[in-house]
């Protein structure tokens, strides 16, 4: 292994560049119930990208199961499941309170928290701590990390199924009267898809159709629950002709995959 050499290194890094932790944008496409509700000086389609001061991009967490092959010995780890975690974001206030405004009425149309027109007034048709429909609170997001000042060269998260789970506290202080009101969101989301990962191709499209592949594979596995049941409680020698016959056809199936 070659030692380690700073000119390599920093002609390295010259040539590929570093891309910076503070050029991004996000753009969040606003709930229809909220375009109708929200009406101000401020475009927040364009506009709040400005006051996000940061944002956590999700890492992609696997979660896995403990397989022993032998019953006991060392474990090995296999994937189970993919969990999506709450994605943390801060926005700076804006002096109209706008920014505040818009997920604190946002929240209120995943449930309503007001009571103070009483226990029997809505807003949005539903009733204090009734919950809104998904469709109607849920939207999509976008947010590009840039290597330069130009969006010539970015890196895309996208986010579907977007909906706010914690407005976090607003906190003011007479310490530093020069600090900015912030406000921190904790955010939730049924898809992601990133520049990097590879668009998927419709199984349709393959020599076996995904239709046709997943009834044989269902039929075969029937066939398969079948040929286990004749092993157990083999009735005569038909049985264990058909077995034969049933275990070579889904070996058959197998080697198309």
């Amino acid at each position: 292994m070659a030692g380690f050499n700073i000119s390599e290194f920093s002609s390295k890094l010259g040539e590929r560049g570093i891309a910076r932790n503070n050029l991004f944008g996000i753009q969040i496409e606003l709930p229809k119930v909220l375009q109708a509700e929200l009406s101000s000086n401020m475009d927040f389609a364009r506009d709040l990208k400005f006051f996000c001061k940061s944002v956590t991009l999700p890492e992609m967490d696997l979660t896995t199961a403990d397989i022993q092959h032998q019953g006991f010995g060392a474990v090995s780890r296999r994937p189970q499941s993919l969990t999506f975690p709450i994605m943390p974001a801060t926005f700076m206030v804006d002096s109209e309170f706008q920014v505040m405004k818009l997920f604190h009425r946002w929240m209120q149309t995943i449930i309503n928290y007001d009571t103070s027109g009483g226990r029997l007034s809505g807003s949005n048709n539903q009733l204090p701590y009734e919950m809104g429909y998904k469709k109607e609170y849920s939207t999509t997001m976008r947010v590009a990390v840039y290597s330069h000042n130009t969006d010539e060269i970015e890196y895309v998260y996208k986010f579907s199924g977007l909906y706010p789970v914690q407005v976090g506290n607003v906190s003011p202080s007479w310490e530093n009267n020069n600090d900015v009101l912030q406000m921190a969101v904790g955010l939730t989301y049924d898809e992601v898809s990133v520049t990097g990962a590879k668009q998927g191709l419709v199984l349709g499209d393959r020599k076996d159709s995904f239709s046709g592949g997943l009834l044989s594979w269902f039929s075969t596995i029937n066939s398969f629950a079948q040929a286990i049941e004749n092993l157990d409680r083999p009735r005569d020698i038909q049985d264990a002709i058909n077995t034969i016959n049933d275990v070579n056809r889904i070996g058959d199936f197998l080697k198309k995959f």
